[in-house]
């Protein structure tokens, strides 16, 4: 059986999540050189609302419905100085993080009924703190999805180690 599976890349890559038998719609800044499937790639860098309404007219001609939902964000090095203070790089943490949030009501009507979210996430670290509340933000974002969504969807979430 074919899935249809939306792979949205925050940061980072993790190939132990595409599957061989999927149709896949990658939403990434930058193209994966590493990935030997066939997929579908979007470029955007989350900050554009207007790349994510694209992504989602094309993603209901291509993976309609969606069974699988991955979110990676994971691999970020960070210069710790500058990081604490960099008010670009915060600022757009948290408009992307809100434009995900926007992204995933936007599919809803392209949802499978039975449909399941993995999350390859950065390992909290006491050090990248605005990573570690993007992160949670997605996980409480999901659960809350989750039950607003539980008489309509059975909706699984699993987050990888």
């Amino acid at each position: 059986m074919l899935i249809n599976q939306v792979v949205i890349v925050v940061n980072g890559n993790d190939n132990s999540i595409y599957k061989k038998n999927s149709n896949k719609v990658i939403i990434s800044e930058a193209e994966n050189n590493s990935i030997d499937q066939n997929y579908t790639l979007l470029q955007t860098n989350f900050t554009s609302v207007e790349d994510l309404i694209k992504a989602q007219k094309i993603i209901e001609k291509q993976v309609s419905p969606i069974n699988e939902i991955v979110i990676i964000n994971k691999g970020i090095d960070l210069n710790m100085l500058s990081y604490q203070y960099d008010y670009k790089f915060i600022k757009d943490n948290y408009l992307i993080l809100t434009n995900i949030f926007f992204f995933l009501n936007l599919l809803i009507s392209n949802f499978d009924k039975k449909l399941k979210f993995i999350l390859s996430l950065e390992k909290h670290s006491h050090y990248k703190v605005h990573m570690n509340n993007f992160n949670n933000s997605i996980i409480n974002y999901l659960n809350s999805f989750k039950k607003d969504l539980e008489k309509t969807y059975h909706i699984t979430i699993k987050k990888l180690d």
